[in-house]
């Protein structure tokens, strides 16, 4: 659904970027992710 709506390049650049942050609080807990972001948007 996700891709249907915003077309395959844009779709790509957002799992890009999720992959990303999976990768940079791979080494987190939960908690530790939840503290550092919960404020932040």
């Amino acid at each position: 659904m996700l891709r249907e709506a915003l077309g395959p390049e844009l779709h790509e650049a957002v799992v890009a970027v999720r992959r990303a942050e999976a990768g940079l609080f791979a080494m987190f807990t939960d908690a530790d992710v939840i503290k550092a972001v919960r404020w932040r948007y």
